[in-house]
């Protein structure tokens, strides 16, 4: 299956004429559909073979409705160098297109920079993109440990450098597990993970920490304490000697990156344990930033 610029354009128009099939709307505009996925379907973009992934870098199937085939917006949209941002304030996926002033303009090929201290002057948002509340700006409060990769970064050297950082989210997990709280994990978060990227309110840190709690009370809800002791034992004491980065799952992209490190669990029927460290591109400085980690 071979993607244009127009076929995307066609994807969105035909996703607002999928949800205007399935019938009256619920209370909260939000209807259900049966679908299928199909992983035998293949893409090409501009005749290369292209896989689509998810925000965390892991393969995904489109799903085929009433004959149709569809993928998430931000997956073929960053495909085309479309840039796609979910706006929650306003309930909006805002898709900008590079066929503005950047257009014939090698700004890949930059060396990249270093943020300094204080904010970078922001832009005014693209006349097409919805209304939003100003913005915090992503380098006026920046703490001096916010990690940051450049755009033109080597994987395997990224990781080797941050494998402290990954084993230090992997013993707040621990210590979350044993002991109820995820104050270890929220400190982590408000000092290596940006808040906002390219002009948009995301609150990554408030998403970051909701999610951690919210894996942290599944996990301890469904198993023994007995268990648990042991669990939170071996991640609180690993070391970074015991830290390995995951090469499977550990991905680079155009716009992003995600370090996977993981740590043996012996003695359990999963064998390891791993947190995904999530950068994402910022176009004004061409550096990416962690803007998420997951367990």
């Amino acid at each position: 299956m071979h993607i244009s610029k127009k076929a995307f354009v066609s994807t969105i128009l035909a996703s607002g004429l999928l949800f205007g099939a399935v019938g009256v709307y619920a209370a909260d505009g939000i209807s259900l559909v049966k679908a299928y996925l199909n992983s035998t379907i293949k893409f090409t973009v501009d005749g290369a073979s292209w896989t689509p992934k998810d925000a965390s870098g892991n393969k995904i199937s489109p799903l085929v409705y009433n004959g149709s085939t569809y993928l998430p917006a931000k997956a073929v949209g960053e495909a085309l160098n479309a840039e796609v941002l979910w706006n929650s304030g306003s309930n909006t996926v805002v898709i900008s297109t590079t066929g503005g002033a950047n257009a014939g303009i090698p700004y890949n090929d930059a060396a990249p920079s270093t943020p300094s201290a204080s904010a970078p002057a922001a832009s005014a948002p693209a006349a097409s993109a919805p209304a939003a509340s100003a913005p915090a700006t992503q380098t006026a409060s920046t703490p001096a440990g916010l990690i940051t990769l450049p755009a033109n970064h080597d994987l395997n050297a990224s990781g080797d450098k941050y494998k402290s950082v990954g084993l230090a989210f992997i013993q707040s997990y621990g210590k979350a597990v044993s002991s109820g709280s995820t104050a270890d994990y929220d400190a982590l978060v408000d000092k290596y993970v940006i808040d906002d990227l390219n002009d948009y309110d995301m609150g990554y840190k408030k998403r970051a920490k909701e999610n951690f709690a919210k894996t942290v009370q599944a996990f301890v809800k469904v198993n023994e304490k007995d268990i648990l002791t042991k669990y939170a034992a071996i991640l609180k004491n690993a070391t970074v000697d015991g830290v390995t980065l995951d090469k499977t799952y550990s991905d680079k992209g155009a716009t992003y990156t995600t370090l996977v490190y993981e740590v043996d669990l012996p003695g359990f029927f999963i064998s390891s344990f791993s947190v995904y460290m999530e950068f994402e591109l910022d176009k004004k400085t061409n550096t990416l930033y962690l803007k998420a980690v997951n367990m």
